[in-house]
């Protein structure tokens, strides 16, 4: 009987063990509190702000300009002869009265002796019909029976003094004909310049009419600045001085300049208007000197702003928008308008206050009064 009783037990310990755990877990079961439930709290979207900051003073326009040549001319001989002296160089600078080159003027000098001789000569006649029209006159004063009677002009040298005269101006005229031609034979800069280019040569032959060299004006350069629609209406024409910005090397120079006026025309590629702004001495400093053609960053002073507010670029939404968090971290939206802008920021005018939190991210389904958290960055 032992035998038998230990096969049985194989199956039965497990099917006894089974039972007793499922009246196990259905105890339990039963015995479980179900979980209070609780209303979730809305916390709202993280949003990143900066304070309103109000903006009194002037506005200011920062652009960039290209440098162009306040003067610029070539160098025309007015007299042909050969090359005696050439003091030109490229990139040279002379003052002005400097004498550039100077051509052989021996033909002219002997132009001129020649031509002070016709003056002595033109003189001496002027004397002779000088003389014989005094004689004339005293021979018909004492005429008898002239009374009464009306002397010829010829007959008192009226036309031949008159042309007299007018040979002598004549002669003179030439004769400082020949002495400016000699004076001309030295070319001299007509103002503070540089070389741009030359082809003059000692022994060369150079024509009247000849392009000879081209000059910079050195003493002062133009700064071309184009400008927006927008930025026109808050240019101040009566200001006096222009922030002019150029990169040498590593450094950034800053220069003064002044407005000068408004150009008649537009800029050929964005169709802007375009301000003349003047720099003196643009080639004080050599390693930062001004040079046509090249880019420069230029700001100008604009009109007063009255009342305003100033934000960041991000903070402005469809250019009208701006929301604010409120002390209650909920969305308050703001309709401004915006009368100046910038790269980085805009002054606006409206419901606002100096002070407040300006949201700067964006608001996914942004209505009015909805929650909000500001961001805190981790210290």
């Amino acid at each position: 009987m032992g035998q038998n009783w230990r096969p049985r037990m194989k199956w039965i310990l497990p099917l006894v063990i089974l039972v007793a755990g499922v009246l196990v877990m259905r105890v339990m079961i039963h015995l479980k509190r179900a979980p209070e439930r609780t209303a979730a709290e809305e916390r709202g979207q993280l949003v990143e702000t900066v304070p309103v900051a109000r903006a009194d003073g002037r506005a200011r326009i920062v652009t960039q300009g290209t440098v162009v040549p306040f003067q610029q001319m070539d160098v025309v001989p007015r007299v042909s002869g050969y090359v005696v002296a050439d003091h030109m160089e490229v990139g040279k600078s002379f003052a002005a009265g400097e004498v550039l080159f100077t051509l052989d003027d021996e033909d002219y000098r002997l132009a001129s002796i020649k031509a002070e001789s016709q003056v002595a000569q033109a003189a001496l006649a002027l004397a002779e019909v000088r003389s014989k029209a005094r004689s004339a006159k005293l021979e018909w004063e004492r005429m008898p029976g002239r009374e009464g009677m009306t002397p010829s002009p010829l007959l008192l040298y009226e036309p031949q003094l008159a042309s007299a005269k007018a040979q002598l101006e004549g002669a003179k005229a030439d004769l400082a004909a020949r002495r400016l031609d000699i004076a001309r034979c030295t070319v001299k800069a007509p103002f503070a310049c540089r070389v741009l280019s030359e082809t003059v040569a000692p022994g060369q032959f150079v024509s009247q009419g000849m392009t000879v060299a081209r000059l910079l004006a050195s003493d002062r350069m133009d700064v071309v600045v184009p400008v927006t629609a927008e930025e026109l209406a808050w240019v101040d024409p009566e200001q006096h001085e222009v922030r002019v910005s150029l990169t040498a090397g590593k450094e950034q120079v800053l220069r003064t300049g002044r407005l000068v006026r408004r150009l008649a025309d537009v800029d050929p590629d964005g169709r802007m208007a375009r301000l003349l702004v003047r720099v003196e001495e643009p080639f004080k400093d050599e390693v930062a000197a001004m040079v046509p053609e090249m880019y420069v960053g230029v700001e100008l002073t604009g009109r007063p702003i009255d009342s305003g507010f100033s934000i960041p670029l991000e903070a402005l939404v469809d250019g009208k928008w701006v929301y604010v968090l409120t002390p209650e971290n909920t969305l308050s939206v703001r309709e401004v308008t915006v009368v100046w802008r910038r790269k980085a920021r805009a002054i606006v005018t409206g419901p606002l206050a100096e002070g407040e939190a300006a949201i700067t991210s964006g608001v996914a389904g942004a209505a009015p009064g909805m929650k909000l958290r500001q961001w805190q960055a981790a210290p």
